[in-house]
């Protein structure tokens, strides 16, 4: 799934250079020994730019032009076009890989992880950030995960199915940490105008039935929150999960 779509707004939907250098902080506790580090879909370049502050060198792929139009400008060549299930890498090349808020949107998870585990040499890791969110307690966030788990049942990013994906295609798996987002604010209303305008990728190619069915009532719901003008301070909390590689599929 491609964010060309929504590359000018992206950063500042998103959290911006704070996201950034939030997610860069987590992870980088998390990750193993070695300087080799690939992104596997970069995005903007706003995690691997805060990883080249620290010191490491990244590289980067997406499938989105106009995404990585804007990770040019950040990082340069070192990024690429590329689909995740297809890594211009060679074999056991990678001393560490990691994806933030990828998995629910590719194809074929396993085909993904299988991919990340050739790149990697023995002794290497993947670190994957879940966009499934583990925390947010607004009356915002309880009417939202409601139309998620309507829209999306079956995420392919969930974590206990993507730690048995990774089982299944040779990592170890179990270990888990977490990244919280930096408090910030969020009204009803304000939400509500972003779901119409279709800026977060659940709501990109519903039809018409469903969005009737599901998405306006949520709307509906939104705007009769008390004071739905009212910024709620907000904080989500998202898995980080730690896929480790042996070199033994």
């Amino acid at each position: 799934m491609s964010f060309d779509r929504v590359a000018d707004r992206y950063d500042e939907s998103r959290g911006g250079r704070v996201r950034g250098e939030q997610h860069a902080a987590a992870l980088e506790p998390e990750l193993a020994a070695g300087g080799r580090t690939l992104e596997i879909g970069v995005g903007t370049g706003l995690v691997a730019a805060a990883f080249r502050q620290r010191g490491r060198d990244v590289v980067g792929i997406d499938i989105s032009v106009e995404m990585l139009r804007r990770a040019h400008d950040r990082l340069g060549a070192r990024v690429a076009l590329a689909d995740a299930e297809r890594l211009p890498v060679r074999t056991g090349s990678v001393d560490n890989a990691y994806a933030v808020w990828v998995f629910h949107l590719v194809r074929d998870a396993a085909a993904v992880l299988r991919e990340a585990a050739r790149v990697l040499r023995p002794g290497g890791r993947l670190l994957v950030v879940t966009a499934l969110d583990q925390g947010g307690d607004t009356d915002v966030d309880e009417v939202v995960s409601r139309v998620q788990l309507r829209l999306q049942p079956e995420r392919s990013d969930h974590s206990d199915r993507l730690e048995q994906l990774g089982t299944d295609v040779g990592f170890r798996t179990g270990r888990r940490a977490r990244v919280d987002s930096e408090p910030h604010e969020v009204t009803p209303t304000g939400y509500a105008r972003a779901v119409e305008q279709r800026l977060y990728s659940m709501y990109w190619d519903l039809d018409d039935e469903v969005w009737r069915a599901v998405v306006e009532p949520a709307l509906a719901e939104l705007r009769a929150l008390p004071d739905p003008d009212r910024p709620r301070q907000r904080v989500v909390r998202y898995d980080i999960l730690c896929f480790d590689w042996d070199g033994r599929p």
